[in-house]
């Protein structure tokens, strides 16, 4: 009997011991999947070939050949690759054939053909398309989080990094970029050939190639030759833009090796540029792909778009040691990677542009963009839980890009700048080509701080919502800082602030930490009864600051002359924190707005005060309040873009001019810039320019708008340009019937792989003035939704939320929303958490209960 025990426990060890096989086969790739294999295979190494055809609906032939080290051969192997089962042609081991099974996603090779140590299996199939974003002209992969698998047979799983060999078959005047260097190039039966180097080891999301009628530019700088690979036709533009793009990444990256003490971990370093990309950037390594716009200015450019292109090289440049040389584990730690190339490149772009003021530029890049996801119903932790990758593009988001680089500055001011730079330093050598996940770089820092770091990483990293200060004045000369809302684990949420006092003439900046329930700071001499406090006073402040009354009060009842740039704009973001709370009337914000631009001479400030007017008034004013602002806001902006004598000024004034023109006359003014008789002196106009003026007159109904949009459509030179406008023409139609063909369009997945652009014309669809007939796409964009995450890019889900609801503010458009969540009671948390993110601002202004 004993011995029969001690069978069955073994048995049941041993079972235990080996995942359920239904758990390693799920749909997507479980955690149980990805853990298994990764303890299994080693020394992984693909070698791919991909036969491009000139046609952009023909079939593309491949082969993978995948050689590894197995520990154990005494289970099947599972292979990821989404796509039908005609899409194989054979799958060989040592030049034979073998049997296989398809289960879901996955390819299963049985036991019998494995062995211990080194194997190689070679798969012929048809490319999948999902990932593989053909253009006529042109194609490029974009396989993150987990899309490589709807490309090729692999593992795919950050985890498990290889080598990555590429052969190319393209037609004969077409480029081609990818990881490695192109090492071999051969005519033949009409095609080129072309051979690359492998890759440094490297995740299967960063794997990556292009191809197509490309446009290409080299150069050297600081000894390394650097390839740029384009659409852009207006040579002059190019020519604009050229040097600042290949200085902007060798600035970068000679700062980060100078930072991380680590020479540029990949052998070459080349970037491409796409009208059709649906990110900013991506990093892959040795081939960083780019929205072509986002780089390619256009000579109007304002000082938050160079910006802008120089943050977005930066971020994609510091991805180099920051998740593609150390990468995180699993992609509940994407923010992990993400947090570093957004702090890096704060820190990169500073000694680029000596004008700005950058702890300004790092508040307004930050908080106000994360708080619109953190104050919402579907706020989340930085780190997210995920058990299978299929939903990985859903932990994406402002909270991982705005509000983690917030608290990493955070703990740096804690740590100390040298110590953070020394950890971080110490975590890229340890992980180098590896993986780590966030508790390895917390354990790394703790060793340089007395902060518990386990407990603050606790509630700022993984727990959701953000913290709500309350300041109050006390009868003994002090000021109190009190947590009004602790986390959810009942913790208090521990910050740095700085406090600024006002009296008079007279201010003062003081330190504070808010570590506890209630803070408490003494007021200093001559300020024992200030005019007003503001208690966000630094670039590191995160959390609603609620003003003490008699602070409200007095800024209500006057404008206050500070003279810090960094004050002003705190002071600006936390007054809209006041509106959101219903402490301050929208429309008495946007009379305080707009009464204060004329004084202001910071571009990042106008623009900050600009973006807050176009919210209140079309998110938050009805018709009648708009009209009644309507001639005064539009001669302020017409003044101003007249009277500025900065290009940037004029072309920020210009551009709100353009959004939130309602009158005639000002649409007559439009209409007679877009036409060439209405000069404005210093003010440079592109084909973007032209395009979205006669955009702006369609959607408010302008004489003879389709005329006008066909004869633009006429003028535009640039060809991508040119497609693009011709997509969203259906939605700027005054026919209702062509909106609503262009929206019947959306439904079909093949419509939707342009995302720029059907982002475009959805926001025409849903513009406010046209939201009353655009409120039947309202439910069925969400029942889109699950497919749309399917189907789309990583950020696609949200901005097409963000496009669908951004016009409305009616009842009826929130009773829509609120009934379909309440219809879907285990709709999934990730898309709910989008849905009421995006639906923010219309549950706000038109709350259902």
């Amino acid at each position: 009997m004993k011995y029969a025990i001690l069978l069955l426990i073994s048995l049941f060890l041993l079972r235990c011991s080996s995942p359920d096989d239904t758990l390693l086969t799920a749909p997507g790739i479980s955690q149980e999947l990805a853990a298994h294999r990764a303890a299994r295979i080693s020394d992984l190494h693909y070698d791919l070939f991909f036969d491009i055809p000139l046609e952009q609906e023909a079939p593309i032939p491949a082969s993978a050949a995948l050689e590894f080290d197995l520990s154990s051969a005494k289970e099947a192997l599972i292979l990821d690759f989404r796509t039908d089962s005609v899409q194989i042609t054979a799958i060989s081991i040592d030049d034979q054939t073998i049997d296989y099974e398809l289960i879901h996603d996955h390819i299963s090779i049985p036991a019998a053909h494995l062995k211990e140590g080194k194997n190689r299996i070679l798969i012929t199939f048809m490319a999948g398309e999902q990932s593989l974003n053909r253009n006529p002209e042109y194609l490029y992969t974009l396989l993150v989080p987990d899309r490589a698998s709807t490309l090729f047979p692999c593992f795919d799983q950050p985890n498990l990094k290889a080598r990555f060999s590429l052969r190319l078959a393209i037609p004969a005047d077409w480029k081609a970029v990818c990881n490695g260097a192109e090492v071999q190039r051969e005519l033949r039966g009409g095609k080129q050939h072309l051979t690359f180097a492998a890759s440094k080891p490297i995740s299967t999301y960063l794997f990556a190639f292009a191809a197509g009628d490309l446009r290409h530019r080299q150069a050297e700088r600081n000894g390394r030759i650097m390839n740029m690979y384009y659409r852009e036709s207006d040579t002059a533009k190019v020519a604009r833009n050229e040097a600042a793009i290949f200085d902007l990444h060798a600035a970068a990256l000679s700062w980060l090796e100078d930072y991380t003490g680590i020479p540029f971990p990949f052998d070459k370093f080349d970037f491409a540029l796409f009208p059709t990309f649906q990110y900013g950037g991506m990093e892959h390594v040795g081939s960083i792909f780019y929205r072509e716009q986002s780089l390619i200015l256009d000579e109007g450019a304002t000082q938050n778009q160079y910006l802008g292109r120089a943050s977005l090289i930066a971020h994609e440049t510091a991805h180099m040691w920051f998740g593609d040389l150390v990468t995180m584990d699993w992609f509940n730690d994407v923010w992990l990677k993400e947090v570093f190339a957004n702090f890096m490149a704060a820190k990169i772009v500073n000694p680029g542009f000596p004008e700005v003021n950058h702890e300004l530029r790092f508040l307004l890049a930050h908080q106000p963009t994360a708080y619109g996801e953190d104050r919402t119903e579907g706020s989340h932790g930085i780190q997210q839980p995920l058990d299978n990758l299929k939903n990985a593009g859903t932990v994406y988001g402002r909270i991982i890009y705005q509000k983690a680089p917030v608290v990493m500055k955070q703990l740096e001011a804690i740590m100390g700048e040298d110590l953070f730079r020394e950890g971080l330093q110490e975590y890229l050598r340890t992980y180098a080509y590896g993986n780590a996940v966030w508790d390895d770089l917390v354990r790394i820092m703790d060793q340089r701080t007395p902060l518990d770091l386990n407990q603050w990483s606790e509630v700022w990293v993984k727990e959701p919502g953000m913290p709500h200060f309350k300041t109050e004045r006390t009868d003994k000369g002090k000021i109190r800082v009190r947590q009004l809302k602790s986390s959810p684990s009942g913790k208090n949420w521990q910050e740095n602030t700085t406090v600024a006092l006002f009296a008079g003439d007279q201010s003062v900046q003081i330190p504070m930490p808010l570590f506890e329930a209630s803070n408490e700071l003494q007021l200093p001499e001559g300020f024992e009864n200030p005019d007003f406090i503001l208690a966000n006073g630094s670039e590191k402040s995160y959390g609603y600051f609620e003003f003490d009354d008699a602070s409200l009060n007095y800024l209500l009842a006057q404008r206050p002359n500070i003279a810090d740039p960094l004050l002003r704009g705190a002071l600006h973001m936390g007054l809209y924190e006041e509106m959101l709370a219903r402490r301050i009337a929208p429309e008495q914000l946007f009379t305080w707005y707009l009464e204060s631009i004329p004084a202001e001479d910071n571009a990042l400030l106008n623009q900050q005060l600009l973006g807050y007017i176009d919210d209140l008034f079309w998110q938050f004013s009805d018709p009648n309040t708009r009209l009644r602002h309507a001639g005064r806001l539009e001669d302020l902006l017409w003044t101003q873009m007249q009277q500025r004598s900065s290009i940037n000024d004029k072309v920020s004034f210009y551009r709100s001019y353009r959004s939130l023109a309602t009158s005639p006359e000002a649409m007559d003014n439009l209409y007679r810039i877009w036409r060439g008789e209405l000069n404005i002196p210093g003010l440079p106009l592109s084909e973007s320019d032209q395009i979205a003026m006669v955009s702006a007159l369609a959607l408010r109904d302008y004489p003879g708008a389709d005329q006008l949009l066909r004869e633009q459509l006429d003028k535009i030179s640039n060809p991508d340009r040119k497609k693009q406008f011709a997509f969203v023409l259906p939605a700027l139609s005054s026919r209702p019937e062509e909106r609503d063909s262009f929206f019947q369009l959306l439904r079909l997945p093949e419509n939707r792989s342009n995302e720029p652009w059907v982002l475009q014309g959805l926001e025409y669809l849903h513009h406010p003035l046209r939201a009353a007939s655009s409120m039947q796409y309202l439910r069925p964009a969400l029942d889109l939704l699950e497919e749309i995450q399917q189907t789309g890019d990583i950020f696609f889900p949200k901005r097409w939320l963000e496009a669908s609801f951004g016009g409305h503010q009616s009842p009826a458009a929130a009773a829509i929303i609120r009934e379909f969540l309440r219809e879907n009671p285990d709709y999934s948390y990730r898309l709910k958490n989008k849905i009421l993110q995006a639906a923010d601002p219309l549950l706000r202004v038109a709350p259902t209960g």
